[in-house]
Formats: structure tokens, sequence, C-alpha cells
């Protein structure tokens, strides 16, 4: 297999997810509440800005991982995994899905699912295909985009884990305890 063809595959399958998640953003609810303010814009932004330095090829810088069939392979695999675990997630959401921290109307506290494995599937998973991605990819601009994104998401998560106990309270608890934040079983 050309080691060239997996980088196509990945990019392919980035740009494929985005479309996607642009033309479900279309059928999100009208949010009752939104907790928008300058820091969930920041990692909104940062989340963006991520995506372009992962996709654009002008500067790959050094290579930092070899290029090893088995990694490359490793690396497509984890991210085609975190897609799925994304997609599902979204697609269980469904309408109650924003890009911004809110409740939708009559918005229950999911628990089962996607949810059920981790409180933030969604992220989860692009931080798993972003792994995934700088392991196919192995060069110093996929894990600067990697590091971006996750770091965005793991703050966004804590604004929104911040707004569900408002919301929430001991039944956001009671779930926190049970699953964990963005890795099964672990944290």
């Amino acid at each position: 297999m050309n080691l060239d063809l997996l980088d196509h595959i990945v990019r392919l399958l980035w740009m494929l997810i985005m479309m996607v998640w642009l033309a479900l953003a279309s059928e999100a609810n009208e949010p009752v509440e939104v907790k928008r303010d300058r820091r969930s814009d920041v990692a909104v932004w940062i989340v963006s800005v991520g995506w372009v330095v992962l996709l654009v090829n002008s500067f790959n810088g050094p290579q930092l991982i070899p290029r090893i069939m088995l990694v490359r392979i490793l690396g497509t695999a984890l991210t085609i995994t975190g897609f799925v675990l994304s997609l599902w997630a979204r697609f269980y959401m469904g309408s109650q899905w924003d890009a911004y921290i809110s409740l939708k109307m009559n918005y229950k506290l999911l628990r089962t699912g996607p949810y059920a494995i981790v409180r933030h599937p969604i992220y989860a998973g692009f931080m798993l295909a972003l792994v995934g991605s700088f392991l196919n990819f192995g060069h110093l601009r996929s894990l600067i985009a990697a590091i971006m994104v996750i770091v965005a998401w793991v703050y966004k998560s804590r604004l929104e884990e911040s707004f569900m106990r408002e919301h929430f309270g001991v039944e956001y608890d009671h779930y926190c305890n049970n699953v964990k934040r963005l890795i099964p079983r672990i944290w």
C-alpha cells in the first residue's frame, strides 16, 4: 500500500466529517439558554484553527513519527474509530446539539448510548481521531493541531460541566460519579 494513500484517506475523511457536521448543524433546535462568552468562543475558534492547521498541507514541519506502515494503519484505524464515536454521539444527541454551551427546550440529561461511555463522547471521539491522525501523518503540524484542539476541548468540557451542574444539580453529580469525562474508566 502506498504511504501517501493513507494520508489522502485520512484527509478525505476529515473533510467528509466536517461537511456532515455542517449539514447536521442546520437541524439543531433554538436554545432556551446559552452560555456563550468569550471563553467558550475562544475554545470554538481554537478548534476551527486547529482543523485548518491539520488539513492545510503547506507546512508539515519535521517528521516526528517514522512513516512505518503499521503505525500509519493504527493511526488510520484510531481516526476512523474516533469519527464513528463522534458521529454516533452527534446523531444520538440529535437536535439537542449546539456548537456553543446551551440547553434546548425539553432537554434531558443523556446517560445512555455513547453518553454511557464518556460524558463528552463527541469531544472524546474527535480527540481520538486527532491522535490517530497524528500517528498517521507523524509530522509537527499534525501534533500542533492535535494539541490545540485537545486543549480547547478539555477546557470547553470543563465549562460545559459547570453549566450542566447548575441545571441538573445532584443528577449531574451522580452521572459524573458513574461516567468518566473523556477517557472511559480513566478520566
